[in-house]
């Protein structure tokens, strides 16, 4: 019930922000730094979510909140929604399914690469390029580096794993081997 609540809170916004054509990785950047400071303010947190709490005292706490976080003034007035119906516990899960619907509706997916070294920024638009042309779809990937995979990539996109790795390929031969 929560994740299904969260996506129809993140639709909305994904909604809204197209309707008035702002960004939406400012966004996600700006919901992430609520989320962040909510994390590492247990207190506040706590606050701002207790229903015990009434609702004018949480909405004070809430506007000086996004006061100071220089957001901008729609995704101010989300968070003081979510302040409001008591929704701030599903701030995180609002996040992740707002990253989604933004990512569907720029026609993009994202994946996540592994490789042994850090790649160029040229090199990674090469493999961007190669895993658009297999989905069809603008693919973002993030880097991540694990000296354990020798050489070669690993890419996890849409929950498919390609293994380009040395590590994958060394791995495969010995199975061949095993087998005879």
């Amino acid at each position: 019930m929560s994740r299904a609540l969260a996506r129809r809170y993140a639709k909305a916004l994904v909604e809204n922000l197209m309707e008035h054509k702002e960004d939406f990785e400012d966004a996600l950047a700006q919901l992430r730094r609520v989320s962040d400071i909510l994390r590492a303010n247990p207190k506040l947190y706590r606050y701002l979510s207790q229903p015990v709490v009434p609702r004018r005292n949480r909405l004070e706490m809430g506007k000086i909140l996004v006061g100071d976080l220089g957001l901008s003034p729609r995704i101010k007035n989300f968070v003081l929604v979510l302040v409001e119906k008591e929704r701030v516990p599903l701030l995180d899960i609002i996040v992740e399914e707002f990253r989604k619907l933004a990512d569907e509706a720029l026609g993009q997916v994202r994946g996540k690469v592994r490789t042994a070294r850090p790649l160029s920024s040229k090199e990674l638009e090469v493999l961007s390029k190669s895993f658009q042309d297999l989905v069809g779809k603008k693919v973002v990937l993030e880097v991540e580096e694990d000296p354990s995979i020798i050489g070669g990539v690993v890419t996890l996109l849409g929950g498919v794993v390609f293994d380009g790795s040395i590590k994958g390929n060394l791995e495969q031969i010995r199975e061949k081997l095993i087998e005879g």
